[in-house]
């Protein structure tokens, strides 16, 4: 198997589905049930909690007992630009819609003269990614945010949909798919911003997905060289 600890029924879920799993929505964002414990040795169980209007309300509640908290002040900064600041039912991931958009991006306009328009566009995911303009955040916050992300992303990498071409119907080998992802983490992190100086914004970010990678996939590490051995002078 491709990933460590890979359930035997992944390919019965598509992409989006296994986006809806990681985080479980209320039937009612108006009904919210908080467990006691999820706040016991807080916030060690934080990113435990995949129903993210769960997670903001115990947030909430622990700020209301500790209303100096800098870094929960942050999370809740954080939490409402990665999932929006209204409790829906569900609440789409930011974070995976701009880093997906980073990548749509670069492979549609590599060979664009519209230059402005492309940094532009990268600049605005990156943004929405707080790797840009987020000076106010502590870089432990931050980094356990990306830690999450990174978590998310290569959960949604198991599905059968991602995992598949031709509407599904074939199937694709574990060294393309693992060759895949290691491409998606490089042209997000490293050649998309590379066309406008901002690697090293991104070199915090790159280091979560790499480590993750190579944590979730068996032979993480010997598939990650030898996706950049191929492709390092990009």
């Amino acid at each position: 198997m491709l990933f460590k600890n890979e359930k035997e029924n992944a390919h019965d879920h598509t992409f989006l589905d296994s986006i809806r799993e990681r985080f479980s929505p209320s039937p009612s964002a108006g009904t919210i049930e908080i467990k006691e414990e999820y706040l016991e040795d807080w916030p060690a169980h934080y990113y435990e909690i995949r129903d993210i209007n769960v997670r903001e309300a115990c947030l909430k509640k622990y700020l209301e007992k500790h209303p100096d908290s800098r870094a929960d002040k942050e999370r809740l900064e954080i939490l409402g630009r990665r999932f929006g600041r209204r409790a829906t039912a569900e609440r789409g991931d930011r974070f995976i819609k701009s880093y997906m958009m980073i990548l749509v991006s670069y492979q549609n306009n590599f060979h664009s003269f519209d230059i402005l328009k492309r940094e532009k566009e990268l600049r605005k995911g990156l943004k929405e990614l707080c790797v840009l303009d987020a000076d106010g955040f502590s870089e432990d916050i931050l980094r356990a945010e990306w830690e999450d992300f990174a978590d998310v992303y290569l959960s949604t990498c198991s599905s059968h949909s991602y995992r598949s071409t031709l509407f599904g119907i074939v199937t694709l080998k574990d060294e393309v798919v693992a060759d895949k992802i290691a491409s998606e983490i490089d042209t997000v992190t490293r050649l998309a911003p590379g066309q406008f100086n901002l690697e090293a914004e991104c070199s915090g970010l790159r280091e979560i997905l790499v480590k993750a990678y190579i944590s979730r996939l068996a032979n993480g590490e010997a598939c990650w060289n030898a996706y950049m051995s191929k492709h390092h002078d990009e």
